[in-house]
């Protein structure tokens, strides 16, 4: 093989590897905030909070190298979508990575669990976020075309999810009908918009990996289905 060609292969071997690892640091990220949420877990909540930065600098490593790539190796065809996705993908991984950090925060400042009721609604939304979340990082992994696809499908789901959560979270601390047992009327507490914001934050989780999935889907087979849907 030509030295130029080895050099490039080498690169991106080096930049799926990043990716993946990238990939993997988010992903604990996601399921110790999520997991510290239903616990009530402070320490927990704190060491994802402070985790965010190592996620930030797997950032930028991919960046200068993808677009070193871009510059030394001029890549074509497939090679060339892999660098575009890498780079798309990976603004997706930071911000899913932030989410988490956002919903560990927030556990942090209400020093509690959300109330059971509300947790149980939440706790829906939640598991939607992580499933999506390692089923994105494996379509991505395998190539799997039609894995990647099927995420992109969900929005329905996920937003009525959201909605069920959201409706919880003012049922609740506003005392509308079917709150808790004991709930007067009254404004939306500190503690309620956090649940709302939580809410949001697992939405947002869940919208990014439908774009890691689209992102697979490009590099496969270079079709960008982020605003058609591919015929089957």
């Amino acid at each position: 093989m030509h030295e130029k060609e080895t050099q490039l292969q080498q690169m991106l071997t080096q930049l799926r590897t990043k990716l993946l690892m990238m990939g993997a640091a988010v992903g604990i990220a996601l399921d110790e905030a999520c997991t510290a949420l239903e616990e009530g877990n402070l320490v927990r909540a704190a060491a994802v909070v402070d985790g965010d930065a190592a996620i930030n600098a797997m950032e930028n490593e991919i960046d200068e190298l993808a677009l070193s790539i871009l510059v030394r190796n001029q890549p074509v065809a497939h090679d060339l979508r892999f660098v575009v996705g890498a780079l798309r993908m990976v603004i997706d991984l930071e911000r899913i990575g932030d989410e988490a950090a956002s919903i560990a925060e927030r556990t942090v400042t209400m020093e509690k669990s959300l109330p059971t009721g509300v947790m149980q609604a939440a706790g829906v939304l939640m598991r939607s976020a992580i499933s999506m979340y390692v089923q994105a990082m494996d379509a991505f992994r395998t190539a799997n075309k039609d894995g990647a696809l099927r995420l992109c499908r969900v929005d329905d789901e996920i937003a009525r999810q959201e909605m069920a959560a959201l409706q919880r979270v003012m049922e609740h601390f506003c005392g509308e009908p079917g709150g808790e047992p004991g709930e007067g009327r009254k404004g939306l507490s500190y503690e309620g918009m956090n649940g709302i914001l939580i809410c949001r934050s697992l939405n947002r989780v869940c919208r990014r990996c439908a774009n890691i999935a689209e992102h697979t889907y490009f590099v496969v087979e270079g079709v960008n289905i982020k605003h058609q849907t591919p015929a089957k």
